[in-house]
């Protein structure tokens, strides 16, 4: 396996890699602003890539922090007309991948900091077998998260441009905390309807359940619970009842039951203490 280690600053060697891409690049990094996404579409505009894939972190406290800026992933779009962004709340992992020939592991997120003035390392691996397993890992945890389309991206853009001149007004005469609370709370609401699509929540835990189960072979109800809440805290509401019981633990056992009815899963034992496992005919795509 060939690998090259990578310190500050690195963004020579991030253009380099990135301007060799000819047809996908799938990128995870929680922070993205408009100098780091003006590089990543620097370094490719001219390339025959045409699929990009991001994943990283639109929660509010990011919005309103102004460290994922929506601006920065709605200039993206337009450069790129096939682009898919998907937000995990929990996401941490910063890596970038060119097509199966590079995959780029570091602490760097996708900003000025990140690829100019912080002090960041990385490693970039270039087997063939090791870039792809890469992809395949940072495309699952991808797949656990929220879809953001244009419109939606636009729409949470007009909000931040609000708070961004609330929080200038507030910092130039001390006023303003009250409808900064508001802003943000309006923000938080917008995701949350997003959130809150039948099937898309139904989606989302589906794919969490097969994750997990995939990860640990087995767990129980409880386990299955503990993990899915780690992941999607924004999902799981202890708030929110159905006849008692909180309303997305019953869509966890719904999920649960999906898969048993499609033969994918199996489950042992009293309702709410199951032990779930991977059907022995499962097969993994």
């Amino acid at each position: 396996m060939s690998a090259k280690l990578l310190k500050s600053p690195f963004e020579r060697e991030f253009r380099a890699a990135l301007s060799q891409a000819r047809k996908e690049v799938v990128f995870s990094s929680p922070y993205i602003n408009d100098a780091g996404a003006s590089v990543f579409v620097e370094s490719i505009r001219k390339t025959a890539c045409k699929n990009i894939r991001i994943l990283t972190n639109l929660s509010a406290r990011n919005i309103i922090d102004n460290v994922t800026q929506p601006q920065a992933l709605l200039n993206i779009c337009d450069a790129f007309e096939d682009t898919t962004i998907s937000s995990l709340e929990r996401l941490h992992a910063k890596v970038y991948i060119v097509d199966n020939l590079f995959a780029v592991i570091t602490s760097a997120n996708l900003t000025n900091g990140g690829l100019r003035s912080n002090f960041e390392y990385g490693v970039i691996f270039d087997e063939p077998a090791t870039v792809k397993k890469i992809k395949k890992d940072v495309l699952d945890y991808a797949s656990l998260g929220h879809i953001f389309d244009k419109e939606f991206l636009s729409k949470i853009y007009e909000e931040s441009k609000k708070i961004e001149k609330i929080q200038a007004d507030t910092q130039r005469n001390g006023s303003g905390l009250k409808k900064l609370i508001a802003g943000h709370q309006k923000v938080e609401l917008i995701l949350t309807n997003r959130y809150e699509d039948t099937e898309t929540r139904h989606s989302i835990f589906t794919k969490t359940i097969m994750f997990l189960l995939q990860k640990h072979k087995q767990l129980t109800t409880h386990e299955l619970y503990d993990f899915v809440r780690d992941i999607h805290p924004e999902m799981c509401d202890d708030k929110i009842e159905y006849h008692n019981e909180k309303r997305w633990k019953i869509e966890v056992r719904q999920a649960l039951f999906f898969w048993r009815r499609k033969g994918m899963v199996l489950g042992e034992g009293p309702v709410h203490h199951q032990i779930w496992s991977l059907a022995p005919t499962y097969k993994a795509e």
